[in-house]
């Protein structure tokens, strides 16, 4: 199950929040949240057989920050998670809102999905959103919400907004 008890992926597909989860076998969950008000967690890939003993990887977590002047020069991290070990798909990235006056520094912010390992899909992308006054001192390249890699044919997550 993912947020709010919705039915979660199944077979070894990455989670899905902002972007798709990938598939070798079974289904992603639908994506989910608001656009423009990330407000949720990512979610985690499907486990086959609900094998507990080698669960895929967790979603993202959720980030809000509101501030007057932000200094980023540091890493803002909101990943899926990707397993060590065996033939399990990607979390999904997770959720991060910023609101700020002034956005500055030479930080990146992430909220990528997770890789699979062995066999597997990779997590769909998170959701980013900042809303700023003047970021004149701050390079949005260093925002990134991608998908998650899939391996031995499994698809690999989306970043493509749902």
């Amino acid at each position: 199950m993912t947020v709010g008890f919705q039915r979660g992926s199944t077979g070894r597909a990455g989670g899905s929040y902002g972007g798709l989860g990938g598939a070798v076998e079974g289904s992603s969950n639908a994506t989910y949240g608001e656009f423009g008000n990330p407000d949720d967690p990512g979610s985690g890939g499907g486990s086959p057989d609900l094998d507990v003993n080698n669960p895929s990887g967790s979603g993202g977590g959720l980030i809000r920050i509101v501030a007057q002047t932000f200094q980023l020069d540091g890493l803002i991290k909101a990943d899926g998670e990707t397993r060590a070990c065996c033939n399990v798909a990607g979390g999904s990235g997770g959720g991060i809102r910023i609101d700020v006056a002034i956005l500055q520094g030479t930080g990146q912010i992430t909220a990528k999905g997770g890789n699979a390992t062995g066999v597997g899909g990779g997590g769909g992308g998170g959701r980013v959103a900042i809303y700023y006054q003047d970021a004149a001192g701050f390079e949005f390249s260093r925002v990134v919400a991608f998908g998650g890699t899939g391996t031995v044919n499994g698809q690999d997550g989306s970043v493509i907004p749902q």
